[in-house]
């Protein structure tokens, strides 16, 4: 019996001593998060305050990731370009995933996906798009006709969709570019008004504006991005520090994707339940952009 325990005391040792080394052997490193006031990704005051589906991915990559320390920055949408570009030491949670590279961007595996965007606009302007366009309406042919104004946030991406939105920057006429903070909800207060007759964004957006404000808007499919979901991914500058932060992050993208408390936030800023199924349509699509 002497002998086993002591077995089992030389075990219990070799086990701890194996763990604590292998702890001390992963170094420490810091992530310089740039995060910007765009609800609900980030938000920064409020009800839903810190409660943004970007602020719960960052909070779970350090659950998951405790060795790493996180400084946080907020600073305009533009700023955050510009950083990137110059491939200062920087991570912004919620990007398009595109190819690596693109705009000094390294980039993460996949961390969700959206649906797609959508015209964002009040219900008078809804009828009249709706009488003059087949629905889903073709954005080419909207941002061009000087009847209807465009608006959208500084430093914003539309993905498959900014082409068509760069393709009229020589007009300018029919188009409002807002920057500043909470650029997104300032464009949707806009509408709601009826300074602005519509913008391009997520449901997700629409969603935020009306549970803080009890106004209603209404959402039009585009054409254009035949429905195609967009993927969010986390992206790091395009440098030696950016690549080795999303190496450490990429380790553990697939729990993020099934912690518990991030998909409560994506159910809750999408809306999930029986009839929208975003836990899904999540699911699938992550399934078929990153094959098991």
């Amino acid at each position: 019996m002497a002998v086993i325990n002591s077995a089992y005391r030389f075990g219990l040792v070799c086990f701890f001593a194996s763990f604590f080394s292998a702890v001390a052997a992963t170094p420490s490193m810091q992530i310089n998060w740039a995060i910007n006031t765009a609800p609900p990704f980030h938000i920064l005051q409020g009800e839903y305050k810190q409660q943004g589906l970007c602020d719960v991915l960052v909070q779970t990559v350090h659950r998951y990731l405790p060795e790493l320390n996180g400084k946080t920055e907020v600073l305009p949408q533009p700023r955050i370009s510009r950083a990137l570009e110059r491939s200062d030491n920087l991570c912004f949670p919620c990007m398009i995933a595109k190819a690596q590279g693109d705009g000094g961007v390294y980039f993460s595996l996949p961390t969700h996906v959206y649906y797609p965007h959508v015209i964002i606009t009040n219900a008078i302007n809804a009828q009249r798009i709706k009488r003059k366009y087949a629905v889903p309406v073709a954005l080419s042919e909207l941002l061009a006709d000087e009847q209807f104004h465009f608006g959208y946030p500084a430093g914003r991406r539309y993905g498959i969709l900014q082409p068509y939105i760069e393709g009229f920057d020589n007009k300018p006429g029919n188009r409002l570019v807002r920057s500043g903070d909470n650029g997104p909800v300032a464009i949707l207060q806009m509408i709601s008004s009826g300074r602005l007759d519509y913008t391009l964004d997520y449901n997700i957006i629409k969603r935020y504006y009306e549970l803080t404000t009890g106004e209603a808007l209404t959402l039009i499919p585009v054409a254009e991005n035949s429905q195609q979901p967009v993927f969010g991914a986390i992206g790091c500058s395009n440098n030696a520090w950016g690549r080795a932060a999303i190496e450490r992050i990429n380790t553990v993208i697939p729990l993020i994707r099934k912690d518990a408390d991030f998909m409560q936030s994506l159910e809750f800023w999408f809306d999930s339940n029986a009839d929208t199924g975003y836990s899904d349509f999540n699911t699938r699509h992550l399934r078929q952009a990153n094959p098991d």
